[in-house]
């Protein structure tokens, strides 16, 4: 009885897998089953590979397209921009210079009640399913915008989001280490130039 919930537990989680393997099957049947009624045999390979292309960018296509689309905005659009550099005194600085205020292994930032971030999701590219993050770092009175990081997210082509029980998202691949730039672009420590 174990090894069959094994087997169970298995499928589930390599459902999408298995239906990408289903529907890699089925173009290639269908292929196969349209050029039948074509005699020529430069006629039936072409039909044959136009049909399982065509059959392959029906399930696949957004997929693709939005990982080149991804990779396109996170190499044009994302970054750190950092309009004014703030100056801390030195109880903010360990004595290596490295700021006591910013971990950097977890990306917790803790002077977040003097300089507080705004994190805001902008999901301009609907087709596509790409997820615009914008953090802006404001003074106290959120009047002077300090500086602003932003990435991409990319959730994936119609069976990934629908058939996968744990969606996660692709994002743009130096996300924590833009984000501790963003930190350490911002703030300096005070007697340094």
């Amino acid at each position: 009885m174990k090894l069959v919930h094994e087997f169970l537990g298995f499928i589930v989680l390599t459902g999408p897998l298995w239906l990408i393997v289903l529907a890699v099957l089925v173009s290639i049947g269908l292929s196969r089953w349209v050029s039948k009624h074509y005699p020529q045999q430069g006629k039936r390979i072409a039909i044959k590979a136009g049909i399982f292309l065509f059959a392959f960018l029906i399930l696949f296509g957004d997929e693709i397209a939005g990982g080149i689309y991804l990779n396109y905005l996170c190499a044009t659009k994302a970054g750190v921009k950092v309009y004014q550099t703030v100056e801390l005194p030195a109880e903010y600085w360990d004595e290596q210079g490295k700021p006591k205020f910013y971990d950097e292994k977890n990306g917790n930032f803790y002077l977040s009640k003097d300089y507080p971030t705004e994190f805001k999701i902008d999901s301009n590219y609907s087709f596509l399913y790409i997820d615009k993050l914008v953090t802006h770092l404001r003074d106290q009175k959120k009047d002077k915008l300090f500086s602003e990081r932003v990435s991409y997210m990319l959730w994936g082509g119609w069976i990934r989001r629908n058939l996968s029980p744990h969606n996660t998202a692709t994002s743009c691949s130096n996300n924590l280490e833009q984000y501790g730039n963003f930190i350490k672009q911002t703030f300096k420590q005070a007697n340094s130039r």
